[in-house]
């Protein structure tokens, strides 16, 4: 989003998840306990124009605190999986792979069910007025200001469902497999189309284009479960490249590029996030902790907590448990 409704989504978002990656133009979070199980990565396509990749494997919506009323659309591909929307309004959506749902800004999910491998998606995120800005400067005109863009999707009282046709698959496809290079301009140029392919979408128009395979995006998100699933393990790269059937370079590669950061410092962080909810729990001393997260040195484990939040374990459990009671 834009201007304060975007450090407000920011600040929310932050709330209730952890920063992985943070630069201008792109940010990782992945969820805190109390909000689910995954991770997302945000990219701001253009002013009030946002791009995000999803991968939850459990999800609740954010109800108590929500952002200030404003106009916003979000386009979602569902890449992998079912998923189940209920809406405040108690209308239940079901939607499943390569289906595209609108959600407009009047109406929010109040409970989500995924089916057992979870999700993944991608989702484009816009302000009407900062949308019409935007076509029309790229495309050099002034049609767009006197059109209603998306007024279906506006009037909705429930998110929008169809399975998506060959061009947006296709579109979406390639989303997922944008070159490092120019990557910025690739995702700004892929949104734009699928965007304006969307405002075709009643009249059935069927353009068709090139398809980009997302196998290697498929094994690298299986390598990022694995790592979840197996904190207490030391798992090398060579052996996570193995068992995801993927080049050990290849996935090197992809995993800072869909993700922002490096396969060491994904599973440092996920590792320190587990030990932090450990922590709080207040029922196992730092020694098991350590073990549970990964480190059969408590030393090194402290050591490594302390290079990420500047505090050992004892004295953050300490600073933040007393917090909470308060």
């Amino acid at each position: 989003m834009d201007g304060s409704n975007r450090m407000d989504a920011e600040a929310l978002l932050k709330k209730y998840m952890h920063v992985m990656c943070d630069r201008e133009s792109e940010k990782t979070y992945r969820l805190k306990s109390e909000a689910g199980d995954g991770i997302m990565r945000n990219h701001r396509v253009s002013r009030g124009i946002e791009l995000v990749y999803s991968e939850f494997e459990s999800y609740s919506p954010m109800m108590r605190e929500q952002l200030p009323s404003v106009d916003y659309l979000e386009i979602m591909y569902l890449v992998e999986g079912h998923a189940e929307f209920e809406m405040e309004n108690r209308r239940v959506v079901f939607v499943d792979k390569d289906d595209v749902c609108i959600f407009n800004s009047r109406i929010r999910a109040r409970n989500c069910k995924f089916g057992k491998e979870g999700i993944r998606c991608i989702s484009i995120m816009f302000l009407l007025d900062s949308l019409k800005d935007e076509l029309n400067s790229l495309f050099g005109t002034n049609e767009f200001d006197n059109k209603p863009l998306f007024r279906y999707a506006f009037a909705s009282d429930s998110c929008i469902r169809f399975p998506a046709n060959e061009m947006l698959k296709n579109l979406f496809a390639e989303l997922l497999a944008v070159p490092e290079e120019y990557g910025e301009y690739h995702r700004k140029l892929l949104a734009i189309r699928a965007i304006v392919s969307l405002l075709d979408v009643k009249s059935g128009k069927r353009p068709d284009y090139r398809y980009f395979s997302g196998d290697a995006a498929e094994k690298v998100h299986a390598a990022r479960k694995m790592l979840g699933e197996n904190l207490a393990k030391d798992l090398s790269i060579e052996e996570l490249a193995e068992r995801a059937g993927i080049n050990r370079t290849t996935l090197q590669r992809i995993f800072k590029q869909m993700y922002g950061v490096t396969i060491f410092e994904y599973k440092t962080q996920i590792r320190m996030q587990e030990a932090k909810n450990l922590l709080l729990d207040g029922e196992l001393p730092v020694t098991e902790i350590a073990g549970i997260c990964g480190y059969t040195n408590a030393s090194k484990f402290s050591a490594a907590f302390k290079k990420l939040f500047g505090q050992t374990p004892s004295e953050w459990k300490a600073a933040n448990v007393k917090e909470i009671r308060k």
